[in-house]
């Protein structure tokens, strides 16, 4: 079985998508994605690599976000015969995760409104959302 490392780096609304490398070891493409990662934030101990190593080896994946701007993600895709299943084809998907923010952020809003609606007189005093 081979395993192909890759990576996304996002800076803003900037997206760079590379393919990394590739090995018929696991750990070592998890040893090869973690170099990615200890490259990316200058900052990690000895400790955070080993553990990221590790990690990537057992989950296959990891993402680290330095700001609400910058992001890495890190993914090893193992490879076995010519066609990958379609469940696995996907590596990536920003969209994604742009789609469980926004969701988040209006649950966010919709409960804040919804707690401050229940104030001691039941009187609203929030700010109306606009569109």
């Amino acid at each position: 079985m081979l395993y192909i490392v890759t990576k996304l780096v996002t800076e803003g609304q900037q997206k760079a998508f590379s393919i990394i490398g590739a090995s018929e070891d696991k750990k070592r493409a998890a040893s090869i994605a973690a170099e990615v990662y200890k490259d990316y934030n200058k900052n990690a101990s000895f400790q955070n690599i080993e553990m990221i190593t590790e990690w990537l080896a057992t989950r296959q994946n990891y993402s680290f976000r330095k700001d609400k701007d910058h992001r890495l993600q890190l993914a090893i895709t193992p490879l076995e015969g010519e066609v990958q299943p379609e469940e696995k084809q996907l590596v990536f998907s920003a969209a994604a995760e742009e789609e469980e923010l926004m969701r988040r952020v209006s649950q966010a809003l919709f409960e804040g409104k919804h707690t401050a609606e229940r104030g001691p007189k039941a009187q609203t005093h929030s700010c109306p959302l606009e569109s």
